[in-house]
This record gives structure tokens, sequence and C-alpha cells, in this order.
């Protein structure tokens, strides 16, 4: 048996859902299943937001096999219970751990090959709340300044783990979220990868109309994602990293016209500070895209991906707009030079 751990928002469950495709593509004679456990802890939320739950199923229907569907209602109970009362949440988001612990004692022996958090000090920092202390402005600009003379100085890509793993173990795995990095295979699985993240046909009379917009035009999608993942993007909104890209477009596209997407509590800010992503409103072609929210969040990514470049930030629901566009002289750009885009800055 392979489970596989997925958790937080549509980016991410995308990507781990990418690790169960793979893990599945290894090992054809074996059961693998996913795992959703942490959307019914409501504590979980307080320290990493879910967003909207579970939403593959609901965009995509997937209907992957869930491990839940497979094991006794009374075992699953002891299962639950365990793990709440291990609060992994407050233990530096250890779940692999606890998880397998409480497997292993309802009968299901699983190997945890996805880590200790807890022991090492390791975590997906894409992902936990961020200390206070890096929140300030001083902290972030330090960081920035690593960032950029990291970035000057090293082309090296990072060495990821293998998420093509192929065991006769029983395992435990998921939430790598490294197919989004270059050299991480996702190109092994693209056929499925593309197949299942197919998006259901536009409904809003404004969806269809901003889709209609976007294909007659050179358009050029940005995401600004700040709320929680501001400090992780601090050097895309102080580091000119947003006015390179867009002067590295206006450069190879002729009449781009700029749409912008952002997390709803970030719009007015945006609207304020064009210079920040090197446009000027009175004479760029601009707009806004701030209508779709809560459940309907997702369907940003689908129009941002009928987009003809992106200029995205650290963040895997702008990733995914980028490498589902299918426009095959697409300009897509990131601030990461590992990051899986067709260029960097």
């Amino acid at each position: 048996m392979k489970i596989i751990h997925i958790e937080s928002g549509l980016g991410n469950q995308m990507l781990s859902y990418c690790e169960y495709l793979a893990i599945k593509k290894m090992n054809p004679d074996d059961d693998c299943f996913i795992e959703t456990i942490v959307y019914d802890i409501p504590e979980c939320n307080d320290v990493i937001c879910q967003w909207n739950g579970y939403e593959l199923d609901r965009i995509f229907h997937l209907n992957a096999p869930n491990v839940k569907s497979v094991i006794d209602t009374q075992k699953w109970e002891q299962l639950m219970s365990e793990i709440r009362n291990s609060k992994f949440w407050l233990k530096n988001w250890n779940y692999p751990v606890y998880f397998t612990q409480a497997f292993q004692h309802i009968g299901i022996p699983l190997k945890n090959i996805r880590g200790d958090f807890e022991g090492t000090g390791e975590s997906d920092k894409t992902t936990l709340s961020v200390p206070r202390y890096k929140k300030t402005f001083l902290f972030q600009y330090i960081n920035y300044l690593r960032k950029r003379y990291l970035s000057h100085h090293s082309t090296e890509i990072p060495q990821f783990p293998d998420l093509y793993v192929q065991t006769e173990d029983s395992i435990f795995t998921g939430q790598q979220l490294t197919f989004k990095y270059m050299g991480t295979g996702i190109e092994r699985i693209e056929t499925e990868v593309r197949k299942a993240f197919t998006f259901p046909e536009l409904i809003s009379a404004r969806d269809k109309e901003l889709a209609k917009r976007v294909s007659e035009c050179q358009s050029v999608a940005i995401h600004a994602r700040r709320g929680d993942m501001l400090s992780f993007n601090f050097d895309c909104y102080y580091g000119g990293y947003f006015k390179r890209a867009v002067k590295y477009i206006r450069q190879r596209v002729s009449d781009p016209k700029f749409f912008i997407f952002c997390d709803p509590g970030s719009v007015e800010w945006a609207k304020h500070h064009a210079h920040v992503f090197g446009l000027d409103f009175r004479h760029d072609d601009i707009e806004f895209v701030d209508w779709n929210k809560g459940d309907d969040s997702w369907r940003d990514m689908q129009l941002m991906s009928l987009c003809k470049h992106q200029v995205i930030t650290r963040s895997s629901f702008g990733w995914w707009s980028a490498w589902l566009n299918n426009n095959p002289e697409k300009i897509t750009c990131s601030p990461t030079h590992y990051f899986l885009t067709t260029h960097h800055f």
C-alpha cells in the first residue's frame, strides 16, 4: 500500500496529486491512495491556511481513491483520535511521524519516507505560518539581499528528492511540492497531468468575456500573490523583480495588455502601486481581475492559464497557470532560477 498526503491550497493539492501519479506509475500493481486528513481537523487551519478545503474532486472530478474508503469506521475513528491527540500541528507540523504511527496502530504497517520535521527542524517552509520576526521589514530586506546575491552568483539547481519511488514497502509520503522545479521530472507524467487538470467550461458571463479578451490580445497575467505569501515574495515587491520581468516582456511582445490577479485583500494595494510592477496606469493597458472569490477562486488559475504570458511569484497556484499555458511562444517569468518557467529574474 502507498499513501500520499495532501493538504493546503489548490496549487499544492495539484502538486501532491502529481506525486500520487508518479508513485502509481512506478508501482502499477500496488494499491495507491491519497489521504486528506488535515482538512478534517479544524485546529490545523489555525496554523496553516487550508483555504477552501480539498478541491480536486470538486473542480477536476478526479475521484482519486482515498484511504479512508478502505478502513472500517471504528478503526478510522481510532486513527483520527490518535492523530488529533498528537497535536502534530504544534510540533513543527510533523504529520509524517504521527500519521504513520497512527496507521501502524490500526494494523497498516506504513514506512514513513517523508521525513521527521520535529527531529530535524526541517519542514515545508512554503506553507508553515511565518514567525513574527520574519515579518519585519529589516529581516525581509536582509533576506532579499541574500537571495539576490545567490541568484547572481549561482545558477546551480538544488538537489530535490526523487519522487518516482519504486518499492515493495508500504509507504507514506506526499506534499514534497517539488514538481514545479527544474529537473524533478514532471514531464514523465505530463500526459496524465494535463488530462487530470483539464478545467471545466467557464460559466459566468464575466469569466467568459475575459477569456475572450485574453485570447484576442497579447495578454500578460501578473500574479501578485501577497497575503500569507508576502514574506516569501518580499523580493518580488521591493527588489524590482516585477519591473525586470515586465521590461523583458515589453521588449519581446508587441502591445502587451496586463491582467493583474491577486488575493482579494491586496487588490486596493496593487491599484495604488503600479510602479512596483513596472506599469503606468496612464499609458499601459491594465485590467484587474478580482471577482472570483471563495469556492470560485480557482477560476483565476484557469483564466491566468488562458493568457499568452505569465509573471508569477513563489506560488504553486501561479506556477500552475504558467505550466498549463498552451501557448507555444509563451514567456513565463518567475523570481527563482530553479522554477520550471521559461525565464527567471
